[in-house]
């Protein structure tokens, strides 16, 4: 029965298949074989295909050179982004420190200041790429980072991080240290 169902599986997802015979025949010991080549010496049932459901491929949305150059002329920074920690990272950290590191291009303009929200939360501001948090409480956290011109105006916001921190509890009991024998 599953060697039945792999080979209509097989037969229904290749699109080669379906424009060729495929043909079942039943061995003197009972099992089903499927062929695309009926055998000369036993009888073979042909098999109708259905024909598969496709969808044609939908190109990606991409802006135009003259569109990219003026969200970058708006905002002055052409790449902004968190490149540590990555996302979906398990950290592990008895301390509780995660070390936030950002690639900003072009420089930070005269101003401007980076600012990190953690959890929804700003956790302050300054002009550095690479931001140490400390005093973290373990579990997940999710981390962005924005750029704000001296009016306090966001003029550029990375990608947002989702990690996990993991240290060790205080409620945790101590492991039994192994014993020599």
């Amino acid at each position: 029965m599953k060697s039945l169902t792999l080979a209509l599986c097989l037969a229904l997802a290749c699109g080669a298949v379906q424009a060729q015979k495929i043909f079942r025949v039943v061995q003197p010991d009972g099992t089903v074989e499927f062929t695309d080549v009926p055998p000369s010496n036993r009888p073979a049932e042909e098999i109708q295909v259905r024909p598969l459901n496709t969808t044609p491929a939908v190109a990606p949305a991409r802006g135009t050179a003259a569109q990219t150059a003026g969200a970058q002329g708006e905002t002055g920074y052409g790449e902004f982004r968190i490149t540590r920690p990555g996302d979906d990272e398990g950290i592990r950290s008895n301390a509780g420190s995660v070390n936030v590191d950002l690639k900003l291009q072009p420089a930070l303009r005269s101003g401007d200041k980076i600012h990190l929200i953690l959890d929804g939360q700003s956790v302050g501001g300054g002009r550095s790429t690479a931001i140490t948090l400390t005093d973290m409480e373990r579990g997940t956290h999710s981390i962005q980072a924005v750029v704000k011109n001296s009016a306090g105006k966001v003029v550029a916001r990375s990608n947002s991080v989702t990690f996990t921190l993991q240290r060790t509890s205080m409620n945790q009991p101590q492991r039994p240290r192994p014993q020599l024998f």
